[in-house]
């Protein structure tokens, strides 16, 4: 890449050292004049053209695609980095935050867990007890169903008797309906939560034996 210098630098076009040796005179020459004790700088950057370009300032439009600080023997004494726009920002705050995630993640099973072995012995005793649950679930929804028949059959004959319904009665039917109701959206949500257990444990297996490895 060449480095270009600003045409104001020079009364005419010298040969390209020279031209460097007069820039770096010129430029040094009034920044020390200003501020004889204050160390000097001067900036190298990369114009539109993709030609590099040293001057005593930067213009904005290229400070933000990063630049070089100089001293006084032209050498580099700091970088200065492209600023990163909202995408690349978005997207290296997207990595950073999966990135330590994962390390909570690999730092977890690494406390809790020894082996292999020991990761599927808690996924059998954690949907064992789903299973459980699910049972005892299942078993109420049997019973409250029989109750809700032997209640639903005797406001039946009464109706068809001619005789009065009590309140209770009714109030009883429509209570035992609700719990039955509630009571299979119970079992359905630990379905659920059985078949999400499943995989969470299978996946920590997964990444238990990559940690391992390393």
């Amino acid at each position: 890449m060449k480095t270009m210098f600003p045409k104001t630098l020079f009364p005419k076009t010298p040969s390209p050292k020279a031209a460097c040796r007069i820039v770096f005179i010129a430029i040094l020459g009034c920044v020390a004049a200003g501020a004889a004790v204050a160390e000097i700088f001067i900036y190298r950057y990369v114009n539109e053209d993709g030609v590099k370009v040293i001057n005593h300032f930067i213009p904005p439009e290229f400070a933000q695609k990063g630049y070089e600080v100089l001293n006084r023997s032209g050498e580099v004494v700091k970088v200065v980095q492209p600023a990163v726009s909202k995408e690349e920002a978005a997207q290296r705050e997207k990595v950073r935050v999966e990135q330590e995630a994962l390390a909570r993640w690999d730092k977890s099973l690494r406390r809790r867990y020894s082996t292999v072995g020991d990761i599927e012995a808690a996924k059998e005793r954690k949907l064992g007890q789903l299973n459980a649950n699910m049972s005892l679930l299942r078993t109420n929804i049997t019973g409250l169903r029989e109750e809700l028949e032997t209640h639903q059959s005797r406001a039946a004959n009464l109706e068809r008797a001619g005789r009065f319904i009590p309140q209770s009665l009714l109030t009883n039917i429509r209570n035992l309906k609700s719990e039955l109701e509630h009571t299979k959206a119970q079992v359905i949500q630990r379905e659920a939560e059985y078949d999400e257990v499943a995989a969470k444990y299978d996946r920590d297996i997964e990444r238990f034996k990559e940690i391992a490895v390393n």
